[in-house]
């Protein structure tokens, strides 16, 4: 990743103006900044490197779109923040991102020269460096590859590991996957065995972890802050925490393969039944679980529009409570044993057996998927 190169090249520009000097991304995530001591700084700034992010006020300066088409050195002085020098990185005809410069101790009208060519030097060497973020993160990590990829790699004793998968809808998504890598990595990317790969148009972030509820607090202010910016859905699953790291990545692909759109960041725990009824029907899917009463019956209802399956189901999902059973279809209780004494009449259906339950359970669960 780029991250340290660019934060040398803050540091170097904020050196050369005299300023401290934070580096943008295109949406306004802050992902370098200085940290040459003494220089003055304020609560935009503060917030901004605490959140990741420019505060939402001050974004309309970073959207302007006579600012990001412009090579020029700016002026931007707002009532009660510290005035800033900017300039916007441009390369292959693309808007990269933006530096920015407080200014305190240099003319501003107009702008000292020796300031504005020190800024014009950092946008033209940001340029490869904001290019090279379009490339996967962690493709030059095999550490962080491995823990995600291979199960015999071997790991700290008594770590656990929790994995989360991102993905983004959007038909073009590469761009910003790579944006949503980068800010997962500045979030969560310092600690040891932390970072992550772009693989099958999703992210993968892996980082050692035992605190599940607060991680998962984190990443869910991560993914507004992700969805806000790119204007579109995010969806974050979690998988662990695991000593193999290789199978909360299987959990969190799990619970991704699963939730359905609106879902925002969940994990395999509060996910565990839904997912592993499904990967048991996945795995079974080949294998036909029906009995011959239960594909008659199936077949009838197709045919004649009974609800005999639904009935049985209910009464199965229930635990035989008749009352709860048909209270769940709207039906009188009456009713609902009439239609159970048909299910044996017309297709021998016996229920007493509690294999054959679990059998006839299986079959209506995964073939109905109610």
């Amino acid at each position: 990743m780029t991250t340290a190169d660019l934060s040398a090249l803050a540091d170097a520009t904020a050196t050369a103006v005299g300023g401290a000097v934070s580096v943008m991304d295109p949406h306004g995530f802050v992902i370098a900044y200085s940290s040459v001591p003494g220089q003055p700084i304020d609560d935009v700034r503060r917030d901004g490197i605490l959140g990741k992010q420019v505060p939402a006020e001050y974004m309309v300066h970073h959207l302007d779109p006579d600012f990001r088409r412009s090579s020029k050195v700016h002026v931007v002085d707002v009532p009660g923040v510290l005035p800033r020098l900017a300039v916007a990185v441009s390369g292959d005809a693309e808007y990269l991102g933006s530096i920015w410069c407080i200014a305190t101790g240099v003319s501003l009208r107009p702008p000292d020269p020796g300031a504005v060519a020190a800024m014009t030097r950092a946008a033209a060497a940001a340029v490869p460096l904001l290019l090279a973020r379009r490339h996967p993160p962690g493709a030059d990590n095999p550490r962080v590859r491995a823990l995600l990829t291979d199960p015999d790699t071997v790991t700290t004793p008594g770590s656990r590991y929790t994995v989360l998968e991102a993905r983004i809808d959007s038909v073009q998504p590469d761009a910003l996957l790579v944006q949503l890598a980068d800010l997962l990595e500045l979030t969560f990317g310092n600690a040891p065995d932390s970072g992550c790969v772009i693989e099958d148009r999703t992210v993968l972030l892996v980082l050692a972890s035992e605190d599940e509820r607060g991680f998962l607090d984190a990443a869910e202010d991560v993914r507004r802050k992700a969805e806000a910016a790119f204007g579109v859905s995010v969806n974050f699953a979690i998988g662990g925490p695991d000593a193999r790291p290789t199978v909360a990545r299987r959990q969190a692909h799990w619970v991704l393969d699963a939730i359905g759109d609106g879902v925002t960041t969940t994990t395999f725990e509060q996910n565990r039944v839904p997912v592993t009824l499904r990967r048991a029907g996945d795995a079974l899917s080949d294998l036909p679980l029906a009995i011959p009463a239960v594909e008659k019956m199936l077949a009838c209802d197709a045919a004649e529009g009974t609800e005999y399956a639904a009935t049985v189901l209910a009464l199965l999902t229930h635990e035989s409570n008749v009352a709860a059973a048909s209270a769940s279809l709207y039906l009188h209780a009456n009713t609902f044993r009439y239609r159970l004494r048909r299910t044996k009449d017309l297709f021998g259906l016996d229920l007493d057996d509690a294999d054959t339950r679990l059998l006839v359970w299986m079959s209506l669960r995964f073939t109905t998927g109610r």
